[in-house]
């Protein structure tokens, strides 16, 4: 009988591991705790450390912590980059706009530092500046190749004919191809897509 207790937690601890939330659903739900000015909620998404080390300070510390921490994030934010490791860390740069008491939006990134605990992300620390991150000049990596054919072992794709938008052939000639880029408009609520116009 212990055996297959043991046998059942051997299983069903990586199953439990997959249905954790990703590191930005955790990290989203710590953000939109804090901007509606929730820290205990918000704190439920930290680490258990954070938690005991704000646990113990008082109503008037907490509150300006929450002030503080809702004055550097901007409202909204947008994921631009997600390092995962094996060793239960990741990395989010995220992104948006923040207004900084200087009455006109400008860009903010935010290096989001989250560890796992218990089975669960957690957020650690979280960095906001001005500045854009050194990564984010780091081309994404490419998307996998193209399965081979099994016949030659050629890539599927042709080479042939007109570039198709966004292909290889149209960055070689330093040619874009499609529709032009909708205009970027900062606003105090900014929706997804205009978020995604400003990058």
């Amino acid at each position: 009988m212990r055996l297959l207790a043991v046998v059942l937690f051997l299983i069903l601890l990586p199953l439990a591991a997959l249905g954790a939330d990703e590191p930005e659903a955790i990290y989203a739900k710590f953000h939109r705790a804090a901007m509606a000015g929730d820290l205990n909620d918000a704190l439920t998404y930290g680490l258990a450390q954070r938690r005991a080390e704000m646990q113990g300070l008082s109503a008037s510390h907490r509150e300006a912590a929450l002030k503080m921490m809702q004055f550097n994030m901007p409202r909204a934010f947008t994921l631009e980059r997600k390092t995962v490791s094996p060793t239960g860390r990741a990395t989010l740069i995220v992104s948006g706009p923040w207004e900084g008491g200087r009455n006109r939006l400008e860009p903010t990134y935010g290096t989001v530092q989250m560890l796992m605990e218990n089975g669960a992300w957690r957020v650690d620390e979280v960095i906001w500046n001005t500045e854009k991150p050194a990564i984010l000049a780091i081309p994404k990596p490419a998307a996998a190749p193209a399965a081979a054919d099994k016949a030659g072992g050629k890539a599927a794709a042709s080479t042939k004919g007109a570039p198709v938008v966004g292909s290889m052939a149209a960055e070689a000639t330093g040619k874009k191809l499609g529709a032009a880029k909708p205009e970027c408009i900062y606003k105090p609520v900014m929706t997804a897509q205009d978020m995604e116009n400003c990058k």
